[in-house]
Parts: structure tokens; sequence; C-alpha cells
């Protein structure tokens, strides 16, 4: 199966469990893999054969900072829901990164993955 991936997508948003991490965006970094058939693009060099990356994207900051979620595994499944209803894809896998979680620990991020498929 062919992919169309984003990669570190960076999106400031207020999600957390705790009301400090409320009061102030956060950065965090996202990793999006779509699975599709791009073998029509392939043939026909026409961007309406293949996924707008620019649309994906949108959708993805519109559903990421639509409301302050406290887990970013519910901010994940809604993406995964809107992408899949959206655009002709049979699988999505998100990885959502939340480098300035609060964990007293010498640790580079904490990171969920989701894969969700028709």
């Amino acid at each position: 199966m062919d992919k169309v991936r984003i990669l570190n997508l960076k999106i400031p948003a207020r999600h957390g469990v705790y009301e400090f991490e409320k009061d102030k965006d956060g950065l965090f970094e996202l990793d999006v893999e779509m699975h599709t058939d791009l073998s029509s693009a392939g043939k026909s060099d026409e961007l309406k054969d293949t996924i707008n990356y620019d649309k994906v994207v949108s959708v993805i900051i519109e559903e990421f900072t639509k409301k302050d979620y406290n887990l970013i595994e519910a901010v994940g499944d809604a993406i995964c829901v809107a992408l899949l209803s959206v655009f002709p894809i049979r699988k999505v896998i998100i990885k959502i990164r939340k480098p300035h979680a609060p964990i007293m620990a010498n640790l580079n991020t904490v990171e969920i993955e989701l894969v969700r498929e028709k």
C-alpha cells in the first residue's frame, strides 16, 4: 500500500490533564501516515488524483485546536476519525509528541501512536 506522510507538524495547543497546562500553549509535534492507492496520481500527474497535503494539514490543525483535550490520545483519535472521513485513505497512523509533558524525569518527549482503519 502506498503512503503519504506528514512529519513533525508543530501545533501550539493547550492539551493536558492539569489546569496549568491549559493556561498557555504548549508546542506539540505530530507525524501522520496515510495509506492509500497513489497509482492514479502517478499516472495522471494531477492533484485531483492524490491527497492534497495542504488540505490534510488544515484538517489536522482544525481538529487539534478545536478544543482543549485532557489526553493527546483523545485528540489523536478525533484527528484519525476526521482524516478517514474526509480523504480517500484506508488506514491512518498518527504519532503525537508532547515534549513539555509535566514529568519529573530526564526524557526528550512523550509520544502516543494510534492506528485506525476504515
